[in-house]
């Protein structure tokens, strides 16, 4: 298989809108956020032998500082979770849909190297730029998190965003299930 939707231009279903592609963009956005989480919890946890939860919590610092970062500091959890979903991995998962859309994509391995190019670009930028400005210039993610596992983090987000075609294809179906 070598389309994300090898029936279109067959009759079947009609080429997706920027709308459509936006919306399994975010979709799959949503979800590598969320695997990127949980893979990062699970480095912290079993890897690294630190509290699973840090990794979440180091976001949450962005709103309460450094005491987020010791015991289990629950509203700083809770908000980096949300800070992350809403923040980075729906802005990249929009620059994603946006790509993919003005590029015409259409192939699994053009969208997957797409996917791990905006996983490295989002490393480097949210790292390396927005980061330390969230922070008040104190990067606590690159300090607290070790860059190997940084880098492959935002590589398994990016790997995720290859999510998009299957979501891609069930909004199509469930779009043309409704006209009917």
């Amino acid at each position: 298989m070598t389309t994300s939707n090898p029936t279109y231009g067959k009759g079947m279903f009609s080429a997706p809108t920027l709308a459509h592609e936006m919306a399994a963009a975010v979709l799959a956005g949503q979800f590598a956020g969320l695997v990127m989480a949980a893979a990062m919890m699970l480095v912290f946890g079993v890897i690294l032998g630190e509290n699973p939860l840090m990794p979440v919590a180091i976001i949450g610092a962005t709103v309460y500082g450094e005491p987020a970062l010791t015991g289990l500091h629950i509203p700083a959890i809770l908000s980096g979770l949300v800070l992350h979903q809403l923040g980075p991995a729906l802005f990249w998962s929009v620059v994603f849909g946006l790509c993919v859309h003005l590029f015409k994509l259409s192939s699994i391995r053009s969208e997957m190297f797409l996917g791990l190019c905006i996983g490295a670009i989002s490393q480097l930028v949210d790292v390396n730029l927005l980061v330390p400005l969230a922070y008040s210039g104190d990067n606590i993610w690159a300090r607290e998190v070790p860059m190997a596992w940084s880098w492959a983090a935002h590589l398994v987000y990016g790997l995720c965003l290859g999510a998009y075609p299957l979501i891609e294809e069930r909004l199509e179906l469930r779009r043309r299930l409704r006209k009917e």
